[in-house]
């Protein structure tokens, strides 16, 4: 008997985890959305095509011929690669974060906002692809990571939105059959 309760609460931890990593997952995409308009709202103010910054993140793949002030083939293979980023992220986050109830967690998010775009661009950009470093718009990058993290901040709610819609709720009984008339005639037997 103690081994069924201890498996089902390694069950249900294991659960939550999961609710919280897909709570991270839905809060980074929904994130990266707004980190991705930011980017083009900068974009357009000036004066540049809004797919500069995912022609530049496709550089990563492609070469400096991608990066083009126009949608190309490319641009796709750059949002693609700011999602996948991101949503990974916030499976990270939320997987730590889990079902937390802070008033500073939006602080948190914020940070944490801002040190992955520190990471990604001013430590990993550089190895990795030093056009996004030396052409990127920082400031909407900055800007747009600390938007990121306080969506991230929401994960929280999302996991508990999550855990409401899953929780089984019990069908209404039935009336024993004998109780229940046969219709024979009338206006629903045609």
């Amino acid at each position: 008997m103690e081994a069924v309760a201890v498996q089902a609460s390694e069950s249900g931890s294991a659960r939550a985890g999961l609710r919280h990593a897909l709570a991270g997952i839905h809060a980074g995409i929904l994130g990266a959305l707004v980190l991705v308009a930011c980017l083009m709202i900068g974009s357009v103010w000036n004066h540049r095509s809004i797919w500069s910054v995912p022609n530049l993140l496709a550089t990563t793949f492609y070469g400096s011929d991608a990066y083009r002030n126009q949608l190309v083939r490319t641009s796709w293979t750059g949002m693609a690669l700011i999602f996948a980023i991101y949503g990974f992220l916030g499976m990270i986050w939320g997987a730590v974060a889990g079902d937390r109830r802070k008033r500073a967690l939006p602080l948190y998010g914020a940070i944490f906002g801002l040190v992955v775009y520190f990471v990604l661009y001013d430590f990993l950009g550089k190895h990795a692809n030093p056009l996004v470093t030396l052409y990127g718009p920082d400031r909407q990058l900055q800007v747009g990571h600390l938007l990121w993290g306080l969506v991230l901040a929401r994960s929280p709610g999302y996991s508990r939105r999550i855990a409401r819609s899953t929780v089984i709720h019990p069908v209404a009984e039935l009336p024993p059959p004998e109780t229940v008339q046969a219709v024979s005639s009338g206006d629903a037997i045609r």
